[in-house]
């Protein structure tokens, strides 16, 4: 249920040493990821009974961490379908994830880029949102939609050999129901890959929201 604030951390920590923002982080080894983890947690306002972090927790989480660093922001963009509040809406420019935005991202040196896919069931009536994951985006092939992350959920060890995720638009009706409202995610991105592990009663992850961001002193 911490995979937003792990997936920020990763990112974070990068900065710091491949992009020279010094201070912006409290330390690099294990222990201090650690600690900027339940930090962000508390900025994100991370509650695993709830199920984790939505974007928009995200969104304001991490601008108040990246100020009381004293750092600002030269990028931040998000794409969602999900609620933004009011403060958030003007960082919005999309709904449907777009392919060339993030091949974009993905291979700019001091942008971060953070993918939140949602874990869809088939109903009676269509398919239901039953969770999400967050991933980290480390970097994108360079002629197709496959795309390289950090996935909080794997163990160390298998985290740099399964790192490949690839989208497919979905080009077919795909109903999502929620509560009395029925939405349709034609156009949006499936997710599949060694990069991207998911219980069998997972019938499709969905790419729900991404979030672009890049700092400045």
């Amino acid at each position: 249920m911490h995979c937003a604030p792990t997936a920020f951390s990763d990112g974070l920590i990068y900065l710091e040493k491949a992009c020279g923002m010094k201070g912006l982080v409290s330390g690099t080894d294990h222990q201090s990821q650690i600690e900027l983890i339940n930090t962000l947690a508390e900025e994100f306002q991370t509650d695993p009974s709830i199920g984790g972090t939505n974007p928009d927790r995200v969104m304001t989480g991490l601008q108040s961490y990246v100020k009381d660093k004293g750092f600002g922001f030269s990028r931040l963009e998000v794409m969602t379908w999900r609620a933004l509040s009011a403060a958030n809406k003007k960082f919005k420019t999309g709904t449907k994830p777009d392919l060339a935005w993030m091949r974009s991202a993905a291979r700019s040196k001091d942008t971060i880029m953070v993918f939140n896919f949602g874990w869809y069931q088939s109903g009676e009536d269509g398919y239901l949102r039953k969770g999400g994951h967050w991933v980290i985006v480390v970097g994108a092939a360079s002629d197709s939609s496959e795309f390289f992350v950090h996935n909080p959920i794997l163990p160390a060890d298998q985290q740099a050999r399964k790192t490949s995720v690839t989208l497919s638009r979905l080009d077919e009706d795909f109903l999502v129901v929620k509560d009395d409202d029925e939405a349709n995610m034609i156009g949006y991105y499936q997710g599949e890959g060694p990069g991207l592990p998911h219980g069998a009663k997972v019938e499709a992850a969905i790419l729900d929201a991404v979030i672009v961001f890049s700092l400045k002193k």
